[in-house]
């Protein structure tokens, strides 16, 4: 299988909440990137569209569409749908706090050339 992804993941371990349709849910984030989320918890179907929000103390909440791109048994790949420019500053804000805040500021190391 070849990762295509073209966004930096960060791991994080933060609460966050699952609307899918009427239905919302707990989980945890824990990975982020600036392009989705992965998420323990609910294991939702392949192409399911959903809501998640989540915050930190020094962020706005930050709520978007998503759509399930993957699973494994422990959760579920999220896909971000169409960020404004105002809601990736957002998320890039949370991901600044949060990487600080766990700790897991990613090195060198973890950075890969981008797929081809």
């Amino acid at each position: 299988m070849v990762d295509t992804r073209t966004t930096l993941r960060y791991a994080i371990d933060f609460p966050a909440r699952l609307r899918v349709g009427e239905t919302e849910l707990t989980c945890r984030i824990r990975n982020l990137s600036l392009g989705g989320a992965f998420i323990i918890g609910p294991t939702l179907t392949i192409g399911t569209r959903c809501r998640l929000r989540f915050k930190s103390p020094h962020v706005d909440a930050f709520d978007t569409w998503c759509i399930a791109r993957w699973t494994t048994p422990e959760g579920t790949g999220l896909m971000f749908e169409h960020l404004s420019p105002m809601e990736t500053h957002q998320l890039a804000r949370f991901v600044r706090s949060a990487s600080r805040i766990t700790q897991r500021i990613p090195t060198d190391a973890s950075l890969r050339p981008p797929a081809r």
